[in-house]
């Protein structure tokens, strides 16, 4: 049983109050430890070699060349690993304008990992030299040479030109775009051109000369299947057309050279 400790007449358990001291104190014993082994670790991790950073990878890169990606990351070899500041290296590379997303992760012990999600050139605009890449955002990504492979030119749009990774503002524009991104996958590498007329309504031209009435940029997904059934059909036939009229989803218009309109 506890021994009873009179002090001025009140009688105190020595025990328990023996006990609440020795588990204090190992409290702060414990904390001390801990911040100690803290202090230790961190030390170790920011000054030890092991975590030097000596390589550094880049994924998911199609277009933009790795060496200029690790240009502007600007991420030094030799560095330790845990003082890389990831939001100023994201920051750099969201300067390339044909970067759409970036992730950088750390890959311990001694790697860095750069994934990237790049902007797919859709079109081309006129501009005073040459041409320039758009994105489906409308983001101006680069210059471009006539006739680049895969991209057709967008006509019938007016748009102010800043520079690389500006995103141009136009509703004739962003029609064109939408069509060009709706279109069954692999068609786009069939056009040559995308035509936005003053009412907003668009014409499309194929590597074969065929020009197509697309109307509104309404239905664009159905019209765009009708269409690559008349054209692979048109093919076949080695039909020489003046027009096929898809205005309206629904049954096409064809209109043959030296002959009336024909449904097809």
């Amino acid at each position: 049983m506890d021994k009873l400790f009179e002090a001025r007449g009140v009688k105190v358990l020595a025990g328990p109050f023996k006990g609440r001291m020795r588990q204090k104190k190992w409290n702060v014993m414990e904390s001390v430890l801990f911040v100690i082994i803290v202090l230790v670790t961190g030390f170790i991790l920011l000054n030890s070699p092991v975590f030097e950073v000596r390589k550094v990878l880049v994924r998911g890169n199609n277009f933009l060349d790795e060496e200029k990606i690790l240009a502007v990351a600007d991420i030094g070899l030799g560095v330790n690993i845990f003082k890389l500041k990831i939001a100023d290296i994201t920051s750099n590379l969201k300067q390339l304008p044909m970067i759409k997303e970036t992730q950088v992760a750390r890959s311990l012990p001694s790697s860095v990992v750069i994934t990237v999600v790049e902007r797919v050139p859709l079109g081309l605009l006129p501009a005073k030299e040459g041409f320039i890449k758009v994105d489906e955002d409308g983001v101006y990504l680069a210059g471009a040479g006539a006739g680049t492979p895969g991209l057709p030119v967008i006509t019938g749009v007016e748009v102010d030109l800043a520079g690389p990774g500006q995103v141009l503002g136009s509703e004739r524009l962003s029609s064109a775009l939408d069509v060009i991104s709706e279109l069954p996958a692999g068609f786009t590498t069939n056009l040559t051109e995308v035509h936005v007329d003053g009412d907003g309504q668009i014409n499309i031209y194929t590597t074969e000369g065929y020009q197509c009435r697309f109307g509104l940029p309404q239905q664009i997904r159905e019209k765009g299947q009708i269409l690559q059934q008349v054209l692979s059909e048109l093919r076949q036939q080695g039909a020489k057309i003046n027009y096929i009229d898809l205005s309206y989803a629904g049954q096409p218009v064809v209109c043959y050279k030296n002959s009336a309109k024909a449904g097809d």
